[in-house]
């Protein structure tokens, strides 16, 4: 194990999330309740590597709980988590020690993927989409963070970890832009009816 390798606690779903994004879970299983009180009474963070039928990959995301959005009798409860930083998942293992719950060895790559690829910033710029979540602001860059464009399209879990686990900044690209393209086709036929409706 070297310097930039760490063990987390972990929670496999098949959830994928990227840096910024929070998303609301419940929790009813004994060994989670027992990682959620554990998070509220230390603030450590938990891993959720990704899952596809019950098969944990070789991805996932660092998470921290924002919050305990509501709890009953049984301590089940509705929490609020946000990502913090996806990581490559090492090693996994069904229990930390004393715990509940199951651990893994994780490394932290460079997610540092930016592009100023004309055909992508286009449709980025021509679709409006809001790429700044801090403001709000329309797309007025030259250049981008390939995830901050995922994020903008809310893709589901599946696409967004097809993305990431691609590692390669062309075929990155060439993901977003089908799923640009994508996303105009569905946004003109909405346009269309809700013009043909008002014509009516």
């Amino acid at each position: 194990m070297n310097s930039y390798d760490f063990t987390l606690a972990m929670f496999p779903l098949q959830t994928f999330l990227l840096p910024g994004e929070e998303i609301p879970l419940r929790i009813f299983e004994p060994r989670y309740i027992e990682l959620i009180e554990d998070c509220k009474k230390t603030g450590m963070r938990f891993g959720i590597p990704y899952t596809t039928s019950d098969e944990i990959t070789s991805y996932g995301c660092e998470v921290e709980l924002q919050s305990i959005v509501a709890k009953n009798s049984l301590n089940e409860m509705v929490v609020l988590i946000k990502c913090v930083r996806n990581f490559h998942l090492l090693d996994f293992f069904d229990e930390l020690p004393n715990k509940l719950y199951s651990g893994g060895v994780v490394e932290y790559v460079d997610d540092d993927f930016n592009t100023n690829n004309p055909e992508l910033i286009v449709l980025v710029k021509k679709l409006k989409l809001e790429i700044n979540s801090i403001n709000g602001a329309i797309a007025t860059h030259s250049s981008f963070k390939l995830f901050d464009i995922a994020k903008s399209l809310l893709l589901k879990s599946e696409d967004k970890y097809k993305l990431y686990s691609l590692r390669n900044h062309l075929r990155m690209e060439k993901f977003l832009i089908k799923q640009l393209k994508f996303y105009e086709l569905v946004k003109n036929n909405e346009d269309a009816l809700q013009k043909n409706f008002s014509l009516n």
